[in-house]
């Protein structure tokens, strides 16, 4: 009788233990799951374009990963298009490293405009849309329930209607951007009457490219109008 029972305590232990495991081990797959970026409606994964990471920022907020990346995408994109390869840089970046609590990405079309502000747009990836709502325990369990994608796209994003600047009109905008530079460096900031002559700066470009003062003017001023719209 007593090897009887012993038997059965034997077999009971076996199923208890199995039992344990598998639910250990679906545990550890939901949660793996979920700390990846889920997709929303926006997402067509058809519509994803190449795109490049030029620049990555880490931004820690307590015990919580936040990254910031600067990205060059096709500057024929359309908005539906921008949307979807933002979203498809967040899963890959997070399937990557699934740690990653809130991400930011300024999209550029140009190399030479991702040191200032987004020209295409941006995505914020984070909890109710807001970094700030980023907490120690969602950093803690990678719990992405309350998680949101906020997109900010320019208006010239897919508009046929927006006249581009062409490659020429880019580069002598970005050469009156150097030479400004190069004068404002000489510039005694203390002074509060200090300023840079801007005429000086648009015949500088204007006699590298044989062209007017006042055309020089005139293209850096369209070239900054199209990164605003």
């Amino acid at each position: 009788m007593n090897n009887w029972l012993k038997f059965v305590g034997i077999i009971l232990l076996i199923f208890l233990t199995i039992g344990c495991t598998d639910s250990e081990n679906t545990d550890d797959t939901i949660e793996e799951v979920t700390s990846v970026a889920d997709k929303p409606p926006e997402y067509n994964r058809d519509l994803v374009r190449n795109y490049e990471i030029i620049e990555t920022t880490d931004d820690p907020w307590g015990d919580a990963i936040r990254k910031q990346y600067r990205v060059i995408i096709p500057s024929n994109i359309t908005k539906e298009e921008l949307k979807s390869t933002l979203i498809q840089i967040i899963v890959d970046e997070t399937s990557e490293n699934n740690n990653i609590d809130a991400i930011c990405i300024f999209a550029y079309d140009r190399k030479e405009d991702v040191n200032g502000a987004y020209t295409f747009g941006t995505v914020d990836w984070c909890p109710n849309g807001n970094w700030g709502d980023v907490t120690s325990e969602i950093a803690k369990t990678n719990d992405r329930t309350t998680y949101e994608y906020v997109f900010r796209i320019k208006d010239k994003v897919g508009n046929e209607n927006i006249e581009r600047p062409t490659d020429l009109e880019f580069e002598i905008d970005d050469y009156y951007s150097e030479c400004s530079d190069a004068e404002w460096d000489k510039i005694d900031l203390s002074d509060p009457y200090a300023i840079v002559d801007e005429d000086v700066i648009y015949q500088k470009v204007a006699d590298k490219y044989g062209i007017t003062k006042e055309e020089a003017e005139d293209i850096c001023i369209k070239v900054t109008i199209y990164k605003m719209k």
